[in-house]
């Protein structure tokens, strides 16, 4: 992990653990930017990226020409897409995996950006064809750090990746950002899931974060839309 990764996510655990002892109160507007920074002495984009992660933890909120505010994050109606323990759960085991591909690999600079590591850290590259009760039904194309979720085998792509992390690796899966479209499938796709260019699926971009603000992936699951459920709560700040 780099130093810049590294202290990051030193100044979110200490504002999130300021908020959470009420040092900081709900409603409350953090210092700026600025401040911050010379308080940590850090850059102010520093500053930045700890704060993205309280944003979408829930803890702080964002008023476009105010700043950034303490939110009320002890309520439980918050925004979700899914529980976060992986596919294996969220279908009660009812899935079946297909290991398309497993390798490590450079990431390039946007992948990077991605998962907030640097071009030097290898990723574990996996593409899994996920079967629900028998019938094709998802295609996840996955990245994670190998420095984050260390020794990965295929023993944990065939069940539960995130089982592993938490039974094995006792790490606490805590957030996820989450971006959905409708796109058309890829040759890859089209073979694996039975499909047409005529058909869609629903395409589910995630950034996923530990309880210490490390990302430890970014995936990209496509679903066809018969196996596809999404529910949320929106709330105004």
């Amino acid at each position: 992990m780099s130093t810049t990764v590294k202290k990051y996510t030193e100044i979110y655990q200490q504002i999130k653990q300021d908020i959470e002892s009420g040092v900081y109160k709900v409603n409350e507007k953090l210092p700026q930017g600025r401040l911050l920074a010379q308080k940590y002495q850090v850059s102010e984009l520093t500053i930045t990226k700890a704060l993205n992660v309280l944003v979408r933890e829930g803890y702080v909120v964002r008023r476009r020409g105010s700043g950034s505010f303490v939110k009320d994050f002890q309520n439980g109606n918050v925004t979700k897409f899914s529980p976060l323990t992986g596919s294996f759960s969220v279908y009660d085991g009812k899935v079946e995996s297909v290991i398309i591909g497993f390798s490590t690999e450079i990431p390039d600079k946007a992948l990077a950006e991605k998962l907030s590591i640097s071009e030097e850290t290898l990723v574990y590259k996996i593409i899994r064809m996920r079967k629900i009760e028998g019938v094709p039904s998802i295609i996840e194309y996955t990245w994670m750090p190998t420095n984050v979720i260390t020794g990965l085998t295929m023993k944990e792509l065939e069940t539960s990746i995130y089982k592993y992390i938490s039974d094995t690796l006792k790490l606490k899966v805590k957030s996820a950002h989450v971006h959905i479209a409708g796109i058309r499938p890829s040759i890859l796709e089209k073979s694996y899931l039975n499909l047409t260019d005529n058909d869609f699926l629903m395409s589910v971009e995630q950034v996923a974060y530990l309880d210490d603000g490390r990302i430890f992936e970014f995936s990209i699951a496509n679903h066809i839309p018969s196996e596809f459920n999404f529910e949320t709560v929106l709330i105004a700040d």
